[in-house]
């Protein structure tokens, strides 16, 4: 007789969380706050060759002119902009001889955070991320009328509802619809006032800029729950490399510390593995746990979110108690460089046989060699910085070639491997790999980890890989921020105030309520997931 299988839980194979770390987190865990909002009316989604993705909204008027729906009929609720929540309403039935309400009514509903998610079908599905993300339900209600709550929450502005099946003898009719919406955030930001802007911007891009600015402030709204969620529809959860970049938003507008603290040392309380390597993400339910993978420049990252949180908050604490957490992550980077102090590992653009791999960014052609070379060492000036405003010596790692090197010996061999095998001057510009492929990945990093002998370097690097007709260019919103910072430390701020209103300005015009995890003005329904209806 042939015996069942046996499966072992993969958490097993997972370090335990350190709970001292976990408690520090679970006592900075925020409250929640759930804001009523109703809709703004009811819309049809219509075809539209002009709009970038192709629909625009036609008003139906009030929710209280919503006609008694039979079975195929469909309507589409307008909540007039983005939130994260939850969402309610009461189902009346309306009989429509003798008969009361005979049968269960089935409805499907369908959240959309843009029209297109509502205008839409989801099938066929192409994508290989699950499809239980999608964002529809599909509910049985036996007794009517009935107040209904979906317990799952959604991310939307729209709601479209279905009628699937109802009796022949009646119809239904959904009222008092309701948002929840839900966040930690309790503070609000007045609108940008370009006080110390001259006269440079004109009045035209300080309007762009400040809708760019409100889409910017409502995503990270609605992404503050109890962790920074890299997206409220999908994943759900913290990963390190969105952390970093929703916290440096915060502390210029929000200024909460308390959720940047808690998410930090959530990492550090469930590592990836007994190395001491972090997770690239962590689950809060239903339980603390690490997110099962491990990706190295996000690890690499999390000592510039520490040192950005001391920073900003005056925590030197946190920054010694989470100091060695941070510094591993180098040390471990450090020790994959081969005797030229180059980063060097099998297979960089995907799974490693040490059971990570490298992001940058989702850009499938991107060769990630210098990209990583250069966050590594971005990481240990982050060190350094860190060490200094907490009045630690300089710290030490161990390398291949010996047990202990001080990180400012590392910076500068890494840094002159750098100059020697990435940088050609004949295009003056950053370039890698074997077939010397130029993006503005390779070059936004080089840039962001100091790399370039002079600002005047850097500045000419940028600009010319900006322009470059072979250049790779990013696919997420993740890579064009450092870019932009990159012009930034470049001294380049009009390109990066162009940069800004062409890249994020062109998803406001797309109709962006909140920004996208994937974005290409030229292509845009991409996904790097092979299917535009998971995006998030």
């Amino acid at each position: 007789m042939t015996k069942p299988a046996v499966y072992r839980n993969a958490g097993d194979l997972l370090p335990p969380p350190i709970a001292r770390f976990v408690d520090v987190a679970e006592s900075c865990k925020p409250e929640l706050i759930s804001t009523p909002e109703k809709p703004v009316g009811l819309i049809d989604a219509e075809k539209d060759e002009k709009a970038l993705l192709g629909w625009k909204a036609v008003s139906r008027g009030s929710v209280e002119d919503m006609e008694v729906l039979k079975t195929g009929d469909s309507v589409i609720i307008d909540f007039g902009g983005h939130r994260t929540g939850y969402f309610s309403f009461d189902l009346q039935s309306y009989k429509f001889a003798t008969h009361p309400a005979d049968a269960p009514c089935r409805l499907r509903l369908v959240f959309g955070e843009i029209l297109s998610d509502v205008a839409e079908e989801f099938e066929p599905y192409k994508s290989w991320m699950c499809k239980s993300w999608l964002p529809d339900e599909i509910i049985t209600v036996d007794w009517l009328p009935q107040p209904v709550k979906i317990a799952r929450r959604h991310a939307f502005r729209y709601v479209r509802i279905e009628v699937v099946a109802v009796s022949m003898h009646y119809g239904v009719r959904i009222e008092n619809p309701i948002a929840h919406a839900v966040t930690s955030c309790t503070a609000s930001v007045p609108p940008l006032s370009f006080a110390s802007a001259g006269s440079e911007i004109s009045d035209e891009d300080k309007t762009v800029l400040r809708r760019i600015d409100e889409v910017a402030l409502r995503t990270l709204r609605n992404c503050m729950q109890t962790v920074y969620e890299d997206g409220p529809r999908r994943d759900m959860r913290l990963w390190i490399g969105d952390l970093r970049l929703q916290a440096l938003a915060n502390y210029k507008t929000f200024q909460d510390t308390l959720l940047a603290k808690r998410c930090l040392y959530l990492f550090a309380g469930t590592p990836f593995h007994e190395d001491g390597r972090l997770a690239a993400t962590v689950y809060e339910h239903p339980q603390v746990t690490s997110g099962g993978q491990s990706i190295v420049d996000f690890t690499l990252i999390y000592a510039a979110a520490l040192l950005d949180y001391v920073e900003f908050s005056g925590d030197k604490d946190t920054g010694k108690d989470l100091f060695s957490v941070a510094l591993r992550q180098a040390e471990i980077a450090v020790g994959r460089t081969n005797s030229e102090w180059v980063y060097h590992v099998e297979n960089i653009g995907g799974m490693t046989d040490f059971g990570a791999w490298h992001f940058v960014d989702w850009e499938p052609t991107l060769d990630k060699v210098t990209s990583i070379h250069c966050i590594i060492i971005f990481s240990l000036k982050s060190l350094l910085s860190l060490s200094k405003l907490l009045g630690l010596p300089v710290p030490t790692i161990s390398t291949p070639t010996s047990s202990s090197v001080p990180i400012t010996e590392v910076i500068e061999k890494m840094t002159a491997s750098a100059l020697a095998t990435m940088y050609d001057p004949s295009l003056g510009l950053f370039v890698s790999g074997p077939k010397k492929q130029i993006s503005w990945a390779s070059n936004a990093w080089a840039v962001m980890a100091g790399v370039a002998p002079s600002q005047e370097v850097a500045a000419d690097a940028l600009r010319r890989t900006y322009q470059h007709p072979d250049t790779v260019i990013a696919m997420t919103p993740y890579l064009h921020h450092y870019l932009v910072e990159a012009f930034v430390k470049a001294g380049l701020k009009d390109l990066a105030v162009k940069h800004i209103k062409g890249y994020w300005g062109s998803m406001v015009t797309a109709g962006a309520e909140t920004f996208w995890e994937a974005w290409n003005p030229k292509l845009p329904t991409v996904s790097p997931y092979q299917d535009f209806h998971i995006n998030s």
